[in-house]
């Protein structure tokens, strides 16, 4: 795919693309008929085996770095100075989790970051989420398309946004919204839905013909300076 006679203007902190791999059933029937199925955080949690992709700590509320720490432990009513056996380690972390729940979709972005300064080539590692790809070039309506079905259904206060990535030692809020930088390359875009009920939602948002293409596996870019980028999707 490219573009080269529509002059997309490179902004700061905007997203020009979108695209999600997955199954060939699943990605055909997004493209023909708009189906979206979203699966709650607790689901997303336990559900997949492929440690490329699986967060068993996605959505939680907050962690605390500890580093080096000497853990003694025993059985309830019994003497922890006669009985207790200790442990040690460099990376201890606790955690909170979150008392709000809610389902969460996820896609991969191309953001402004990825267009400018040297513009050189990108390249994405998400083959192993799925066989097949769709390449969605007009996210807003994309997003707008969803938003609206939504809010049909009664879902409220859902927010969609780019994933930040903390490091090891991090301490602080994490949320729905930042992920531990083992998953950076992922350079995720996700929206997130507040839901009491621990069920999928399921949309039906139309054809995305329109605003996509399906297994598209390179976009080229050619830049008003005559220089091309390659993003390999």
């Amino acid at each position: 795919m490219e573009h080269k006679n529509e002059i997309i203007p490179i902004e700061e902190n905007r997203l020009y693309f979108l695209f999600k791999r997955g199954k060939e059933e699943h990605i055909k029937a997004l493209y023909e008929k708009g189906e979206i199925y979203i699966s709650h955080i607790d689901y997303i949690r336990n559900c997949d085996e492929n440690e490329d992709r699986s967060d068993k700590n996605d959505g939680i509320n907050y962690r605390n770095f500890f580093g080096e720490a000497t853990i003694k432990m025993c059985d309830v009513e019994d003497d922890i100075e006669k009985n207790g056996f200790t442990l040690k380690t460099d990376n201890l972390v606790l955690k909170q989790d979150n008392e709000v729940k809610g389902n969460i979709y996820c896609l991969t972005g191309i953001y402004s970051d990825d267009l400018m300064n040297d513009r050189s080539d990108i390249r994405h590692k998400t083959q192993s989420f799925g066989d097949s790809l769709i390449l969605i070039y007009k996210p807003r309506i994309f997003l707008e398309r969803i938003f609206s079905e939504l809010q049909k259904l009664g879902f409220k206060n859902y927010k969609a946004n780019k994933v930040s990535y903390y490091g090891d030692d991090y301490s602080g809020k994490v949320d729905f919204f930042r992920k531990h930088e083992k998953f950076k390359t992922q350079k995720e875009y996700r929206i997130f839905i507040p839901n009491e009920k621990n069920e999928p939602i399921k949309l039906n948002i139309g054809s995305l013909e329109d605003i996509a293409k399906m297994n598209t596996g390179v976009l080229k870019l050619t830049y008003t300076d005559e220089k091309e980028q390659l993003i390999y999707l």
